[in-house]
């Protein structure tokens, strides 16, 4: 029962996260198109890679590629992740403050 807790807790917290960073770079107009886009490539992509890449990888090359794809997949997501680390602190460094 710990073991789904955990699971859980590990699956939904970066979903959630993703759909917050989305609204934060949104403007306040486009909130509910940026949180709804990412849901919806965030869970068509994820079935897409599940039930085909995924499935033919393990049928073809077995678990250990199933896993380095999967690996593949989380180094992809680090370094896309710190490109938008990188272009949001570039864009509030240049952003000028407007006292109010």
């Amino acid at each position: 029962m710990v073991a789904l807790v955990a699971i859980g807790f590990l699956i939904y917290g970066p979903v959630m996260l993703i759909g917050l960073y989305a609204l934060e770079l949104a403007p306040k107009k486009a909130a509910g198109t940026a949180a709804g886009l990412t849901g919806l490539f965030g869970y068509l992509g994820g079935a897409v890679v599940a039930n085909i890449a995924l499935g033919y990888t393990v049928d073809h090359f077995g678990w250990d590629g199933g896993f380095m794809l999967l690996t593949g997949g989380c180094i992809l997501a680090i370094f896309f992740l710190c490109l938008a680390w990188v272009g949001e602190h570039r864009v509030r460094r240049d952003t000028p403050v407007h006292a109010a």
